[in-house]
């Protein structure tokens, strides 16, 4: 599988040191048939200010996406094969979600299981359920495919985590709407980092251009923030309720899609 973006994150990770003592009660302490995976000591767990203990470097990215805690777990069988998972608690199902489109891009093949999407590698695995981010590696002794070991754990651990909070309307319309699913994300910070847009997302519309989008708090400050993006370069921008929407480029009717777009994500 070629290299993820940001492929140094989570890639550098430690084994659990000072890390507090008591552990999230969302993993399962066993997975697997007869005789199983068995959880190998107890959980690390990391808050956002001890996450750089773990991860080497990469703490700041995961606080910008929203990150609440880590949670580290190892899981053994008898046969020596193991499988180890890192556990993020976004916080939200959007933050979740722009974690997990920064790593898969729209490379390498995705698959749902037990309500999660994951991204599957040949020993490292990457999903989304809900407002969580798993990292999960798995390490057969004899050999053989990861994919099952991964599966399984996922299976599991559907009930320790609970039913995955729904995505934002946004998200969902934006997913059902672009050629590619891979190809919409979204940003917790700058959207467009060039028109220093805050929050949102982007996506590759039919004709193949980028589009951002932001839902604002409210329909007035949708439209106190219009003219900031013109004055800052914005080609096209329309508003539509708390919605505001553009494309990166001026395009013959781009506007009309773009209402289109937004009469479907914004309730108003």
């Amino acid at each position: 599988m070629k290299a993820l973006p940001a492929a140094a994150l989570l890639l550098a990770l430690l084994l659990p040191q000072n890390a507090p003592a008591q552990a999230q009660a969302n993993l399962p302490g066993a997975f697997g048939e007869a005789p199983g995976y068995r959880l190998t000591g107890s959980p690390g767990v990391w808050t956002p200010e001890t996450m750089f203990e773990h991860i080497n470097g990469e703490a700041e990215l995961l606080k910008r996406y929203g990150a609440l805690s880590l949670t580290y777990a190892l899981y053994e069988s008898a046969d020596g094969s193991s499988v180890s998972v890192d556990l993020l608690d976004m916080g939200a199902s959007v933050n979740a979600f722009g974690l997990f489109r920064l790593y898969a891009g729209c490379e390498g093949e995705e698959y749902l299981e037990s309500g999660a999407t994951v991204l599957a590698g040949d020993f490292t695995f990457y999903a989304m359920r809900g407002r969580h981010f798993l990292r999960v590696d798995a390490q057969r002794a004899d050999g053989g495919e990861a994919r099952p070991l991964v599966d399984a754990f996922l299976r599991a651990a559907a009930g320790s985590l609970g039913a995955p909070e729904p995505l934002p309307k946004a998200a969902q319309v934006l997913l059902s709407l672009a050629p590619a699913k891979c190809e919409v994300a979204y940003h917790p910070e700058d959207v467009d980092y060039d028109m220093r847009a805050g929050p949102g997302y982007t996506w590759t519309g039919q004709d193949g251009s980028r589009y951002f989008l932001r839902i604002m708090d409210s329909a007035e400050e949708a439209e106190l923030f219009a003219p900031v993006l013109r004055d800052r370069g914005a080609p096209t921008v329309l508003v539509w309720g708390n919605g505001i929407a553009w494309p990166r480029e001026r395009l013959p009717g781009s506007s009309a899609y773009l209402k289109r777009v937004l009469m479907k994500t914004v309730k108003w």
